[in-house]
Parts: C-alpha cells; sequence; structure tokens
C-alpha cells in the first residue's frame, strides 16, 4: 500500500499563507515591543548620564560641565561633556571624513566620560542614524546648561532670552523641569554639533528634536530624574521626519503645547 509522506504542493502554499498571515498581526505588536525596549535603555541612559551631569558638578565645587563640544586644545573650551570627532592623536575630524569610531572617540575624550566609561551611554538603541550617517551620539544638552559659548553681547541666550545660561548647579531655579539632556537630531557635521537651542519666541522650532520612541521622548532633568515624554502635536512629530536642513525651525501649526514645554525647562529665568 503507498503511502504519502511530506505535504502536497496546496498545503504548503496554505501553511505558508497563515505563517504570512501570523507575522503580518504581529508584526506591529514586536515593533512596539522593541521600541518599549528601546525606550527603557534610553531611559537608563540618560538617568545615568545625568547623575554622572550632577556628580561633576560636585566635585568641581559646583560648576557645571560645558554642555558644547569642544576639544581639549582649546583653553575656553576643555571642560565640555564631549569633545569634536577626533583621530586617535587629536586631530579633529569632521564632516563625511569623520568615522563612527571619530565620533565614539570625541564622547570618550569628553569631561563627563571618567564619570560613565561606557561610550554606548551615549547612543539611544532606537537610534538607527548609523546606518546611513555614521552617528554615533544621540543626545545633546541645551544652551541654557552652560552650553552657550557665547559672553556678552554675543551670548545666544542673551540675546534671545534676556539671560545667560547657567554656570553653577546653585543657579538652577525649578531643577525638577529643567532638562539636561534630549534626543536631538543631527545637523550636517553628523555628531548632534554645538548645544540645543530654542527661541523665546514665535511659533516655530529652532534646533530639531526627534521623536524615537513611538509618541515619546526621553527627558534627563536636572534634579537627576529621567522622564518618557508624550508629544501632543503632530508637527513635533513630522519634525523628526523631516530632513537636514528641513528640519531646522520648523514651524508649529497645530498647537504650541509642546513647543512651550520645552521653552519652560529651557528658559534660565523660570
Amino acid at each position: 500500500m503507498y503511502r504519502r509522506c511530506g505535504f502536497t504542493l496546496i498545503e504548503l502554499l496554505v501553511v505558508i499563507a497563515i505563517i504570512a498571515l501570523v507575522m503580518a498581526v504581529m508584526m506591529p505588536a514586536l515593533q512596539r515591543v522593541r521600541r518599549q525596549a528601546a525606550g527603557s535603555v534610553c531611559l537608563s541612559n540618560q538617568h545615568q548620564l545625568v547623575l554622572a551631569w550632577i556628580i561633576y558638578a560636585q566635585d568641581n565645587d559646583y560648576k557645571l560641565i560645558g554642555g558644547h563640544d569642544g576639544h581639549s586644545s582649546s583653553p575656553s573650551r576643555g571642560y565640555d561633556w564631549v569633545e569634536l570627532p577626533q583621530t586617535e592623536n587629536g586631530t579633529v575630524v569632521s564632516g563625511a571624513a569623520a568615522t563612527i569610531e571619530d565620533k565614539k572617540r570625541g564622547c570618550e575624550r569628553g569631561a563627563l566620560f571618567p564619570y560613565v566609561k561606557d561610550v554606548d551611554l551615549y547612543h539611544c538603541p532606537g537610534d538607527r542614524r548609523h546606518r546611513t550617517e555614521m552617528t554615533h551620539r544621540s543626545y545633546g544638552i541645551p544652551g541654557g546648561m552652560n552650553g552657550d559659548v557665547g559672553t556678552g553681547a554675543n551670548s545666544w541666550l542673551v540675546q534671545q532670552w534676556g539671560y545667560p545660561s547657567y554656570k553653577t548647579l546653585n543657579e538652577i531655579k525649578n531643577p525638577g523641569i529643567k532638562y539636561v539632556f534630549l534626543e536631538e537630531k543631527t545637523d550636517v557635521g553628523g555628531w548632534n554639533w554645538g548645544s540645543w537651542n530654542l527661541e523665546r519666541q514665535g511659533d516655530r522650532w529652532w534646533d530639531p528634536i526627534v521623536v524615537r520612541h513611538g509618541r515619546l521622548s526621553v527627558l534627563a532633568f536636572s534634579d537627576g530624574h529621567a522622564v518618557k515624554h508624550q508629544w501632543k502635536q503632530k508637527s513635533t512629530l513630522e519634525m523628526t521626519f523631516a530632513p537636514y536642513p528641513d528640519a531646522i525651525r520648523w514651524p508649529v501649526t497645530d498647537g504650541t503645547d509642546d513647543l512651550e514645554f520645552m521653552r519652560r525647562g529651557y528658559n534660565p529665568a523660570r
């Protein structure tokens, strides 16, 4: 008596169709789980970074670490939290010539690195830019947190807000709403150049933020806590997908809740 072994072609096609259907149903759920996992790692990263930021200040007479990106060869900017991308011998590399290793090296030679000792803390797993832009660092510090390199009349903060940036930990008013680290979108340099800035008035952003976790971004605050913040405006989410330089000075067309939230946490006067 003949005994059939294996599947017929029709049975095999049915099995494949069922598997494809199950995958189609499960894929959105798997993507949500992946975003949530990346958000949890990002939250932990920023929490560790902001604690290191506080400890640095406590170790240095409560002076804030520089929020810009400098180079140790510069007497005035040798205390920034990260340095510019550079080769092993310290030569600054910019633009397309800078590799991932050059950019990691800039993080490792910054003044904050001795307090964290892990270059992976500077990168959110939801940040996929390294695939196309050779970018490692996902986070920035706002200009109000000692990120403004100008002085006097040349200070961007003074010109925009009427107040200089914070220089010491003790100066910070309402530390629970003053953010120190945020998820930032890249610029033409490919390493989130400089500090993150925001205008005092008007219905537009200045430097763009990025939303990597659904409708959420992670922020770390000067009292040491970090949160996943949910954005309200559709235009905020659209800014994430706009290419550089289109995302710079992104207009707000559907309400200013997100913009005002960030202004409250940026303004040194509040």
